[in-house]
């Protein structure tokens, strides 16, 4: 129950905190999903693999802000890191290597 609550909680905090272009296309963005989608494999994050992250919500509206420079990359690390616990070193390498500057 506690669980499920806290799920709630973060699906609602993640909608509040949505990055300024989440209800909107963004073929540039997309194209970055597919590309750490398919290049940070096998990585996870957490305990998911990243290809199974670019449709979750809290994880790409934060690679959203972070790819739109509306955080930098420390911010996103540790936004990461606090939101999805475990050894995520290798996955936010990868990601953040491959974030156009």
């Amino acid at each position: 129950m506690a669980r499920r609550a806290l799920a709630l909680l973060a699906g609602a905090l993640a909608l509040v905190a949505c990055a300024p272009d989440a209800w909107k296309r963004d073929p540039a963005f997309n194209a970055f999903l597919e590309q750490i989608s398919k290049e940070c494999h096998p990585h996870a994050i957490g305990a998911v693999q990243v290809w199974n992250l670019t449709s979750d919500a809290y994880f790409t509206d934060q690679t959203s802000r972070l790819f739109h420079k509306s955080i930098a990359p420390g911010q996103y690390a540790t936004a990461i890191n606090a939101f999805y616990k475990g050894d995520n070193a290798a996955a936010l390498d990868c990601v953040l290597k491959r974030v156009p500057r």
